[in-house]
């Protein structure tokens, strides 16, 4: 317990640290974007959770021991590569083309979208994490479904202030109710302690976290995810598939503002 309220702590303190650089850097490079109120703010400010997630693989070898480095390792390669290809998407974006389905479409077509990159390259990204983990065809299926699902789910919540921080909170403590893995335990803990450090920023619309910080914060909740039984992981599948399949057809945004308990949590502290 010692443990865990430590992690939680020390990343909260570091990204708090290192807000007001990353900040400064994005207005000084003059990396900005419009919300959804029409106002100019810093946009990929998700690059704090690339140092955050290294500072907390950094602790997990110091506290936790190299004995599991390999899935130190696996969560480290998963959240950098995933935050990659978010930053690609957040500078280089085409906002024509939107949805999973359209830019599946886009392809079919020989036309490479960011997004479409994004999707691409984070499916074989979840297959490998999927692989890695081992286990049967059925679980390297399910498994490499939920990294990718989890992934974009976290994305899917980025379009409103504070609604992304809020879903990735949630779904953090349901997973480590379940997850079975000390390690993947501590390292959702202290990402948990990072995004609280950073969701004031969000929440008041002084900063844009992009796909770089959905999409770290998303593999980090799939991975972890793995680590629980069976039961479980098909419980998560079936809502995130549902989830998908729903925001393909209507408004997240909508369905939510219709919905008194879920307006309430979305609006809570605006």
């Amino acid at each position: 317990m010692i443990r865990v309220v430590l992690f939680l702590i020390a990343s909260y303190a570091f990204t708090m640290v290192i807000i007001p650089f990353f900040l400064s850097l994005l207005m000084d490079a003059q990396c900005l974007r419009k919300n959804y109120r029409d106002e100019s703010i810093p946009v990929c400010m998700g690059l704090i959770f690339v140092p955050a997630t290294v500072f907390i693989v950094f602790l997990s070898v110091i506290f936790v021991g190299k004995g599991n480095i390999n899935q130190l390792l696996i969560l480290l390669v998963g959240a950098l590569s995933m935050g990659l290809a978010g930053l690609v998407d957040d500078l280089l974006g085409n906002r024509s083309v939107s949805g999973l389905k359209g830019h599946l479409k886009a392809m079919l077509h020989g036309k490479l979208t960011t997004g479409g990159f994004k999707a691409a390259f984070g499916g074989v990204i979840a297959l490998l994490v999927s692989m890695l983990h081992g286990y049967s065809p059925l679980n390297i299926f399910i498994n490499t479904l939920l990294v990718a699902l989890f992934t974009n789910f976290i994305n899917l919540l980025d379009l409103r202030p504070g609604r992304a921080i809020k879903g990735f909170s949630i779904s953090a403590l349901f997973i480590l109710f379940f997850t079975f893995s000390p390690v993947h335990h501590l390292f959702l803990v202290a990402l948990l302690g990072s995004a609280l450090a950073y969701f004031p920023y969000d929440l008041k619309a002084k900063a844009m976290m992009g796909d770089t910080g959905s999409n770290i914060l998303g593999i980090s909740l799939g991975i972890a995810s793995i680590y629980s039984g069976f039961a479980v992981r098909v419980g998560f599948l079936c809502f995130l598939i549902a989830i998908h399949l729903y925001a393909e057809k209507y408004s997240l945004t909508t369905s939510i503002e219709k919905n008194k308990l879920l307006r309430y949590i979305d609006s809570l502290g605006r």
